[in-house]
């Protein structure tokens, strides 16, 4: 617990410095504009997404629509109960997705940089200007995680995929390379071992994860469906 706090008090540190210098670069960025020299917009905007990015790492309560505590989800077993992802941070990130992407166009088109940044940039910006309506798609449809005594169903964008509770194991946190994103992970004995499994497996360390934690610190969530899971064994182990 002692080595989760540090890591936690060091985290917060180190988003604070960098919210610190973005905010710096957003007032060089607004200091160009004023100047009227070159890329001050697009300065001002990429380091302003930043500074975004880096308030929602300090505070993620802000984005969310609900506010609850894994004891009182766990309170409710056997359910069924539904965990919501929340449709402001959906949005949220749709808009930071829209902004690197945008960005990142702009100084294609316009820096014109070396050829091998360009092979390196011209899949971010395809990536992330596509990945915003999809975000936006996800808001509107929803994403929501379905619990009750038998399993659990991941819904997105209307499609469901429900996996009983004895084929899933391994309940854990990974942090995406690259994003820091933290993200509930699991292995899932009924998926078919396919190459997105075991590319899964190398970056996480499990074969399958949540797409969100419903309004959930990932460990509360992880610890939660740890113990609803070994509740829901027990009692189908009890059944005659």
């Amino acid at each position: 617990m002692l080595s989760v706090a540090k890591r936690t008090s060091g985290t917060r540190i180190a988003h604070f410095l960098l919210l610190g210098a973005n905010l710096v670069l957003v007032i060089a960025g607004i200091g160009m504009i004023a100047a009227g020299a070159e890329g001050g917009v697009a300065t001002t905007a990429f380091f302003g997404v930043c500074a975004a990015v880096s308030i929602w790492r300090l505070r993620p309560d802000l984005l969310e629509s609900e506010t609850r505590s894994a004891e009182s989800v766990l309170a409710q077993y056997p359910g069924p109960i539904v965990l919501r992802a929340s449709v402001k941070k959906l949005l949220f990130l749709a808009a930071l997705s829209a902004g690197f992407g945008g960005v990142t166009l702009w100084m294609l088109l316009h820096e014109a940089p070396p050829m091998a940044m360009q092979v390196l940039l011209w899949p971010g910006v395809v990536l992330f200007l596509g990945g915003a309506p999809f975000l936006i798609l996800v808001a509107i449809r929803g994403s929501a995680l379905h619990l009750d005594g038998t399993g659990l169903a991941i819904v997105q964008v209307g499609r469901s995929r429900r996996i009983g509770w004895q084929a899933v194991s391994g309940f854990a946190v990974a942090t995406l390379p690259g994003s820091g994103q933290r993200l509930v992970v699991f292995d899932d004995a009924s998926a078919w071992d396919t190459r997105l499994v075991a590319m899964n497996r190398r970056l996480t360390g499990r074969g399958s994860g949540l797409p969100d934690s419903y309004g959930l610190d990932p460990e509360a969530l992880a610890t939660l469906l740890a113990a609803w899971r070994a509740s829901a064994v027990e009692d189908a182990a009890a059944k005659p």
